[in-house]
């Protein structure tokens, strides 16, 4: 009986593991941000210090602290929306 419990506890313990790496191998990447400047204010980075980075829906986000990443929360459409716009006008 011991040993029945012993052998079901490695096959459970295995099995979160394999779960747990299976998982983890699915994560992408999120892309890079391609600005130097603030995706909220435009403000190019470097003056005012390390920005603060989040991803939002696979892309890397970079804005110059949390009060700006509150203010991307409130429409974080319209900043994707000028993040593709500068983007594409970038690769022109």
């Amino acid at each position: 009986m011991k040993n029945l419990k012993f052998i079901l506890i490695i096959i459970v313990t295995l099995t979160i593991v394999a779960v747990s790496l299976t998982s983890r191998a699915d994560e992408k990447k999120p892309e890079p941000y391609p600005l130097d400047t603030c995706l909220v204010c435009g403000m190019k980075f470097g003056s005012m210090g390390k920005p603060y980075i989040f991803v939002y829906k696979g892309q890397e986000i970079k804005v110059c602290d949390k009060s700006e990443k509150a203010d991307f929360d409130k429409a974080p459409d319209k900043y994707m929306k000028k993040l593709a716009e500068t983007e594409a006008k970038l690769k022109k």
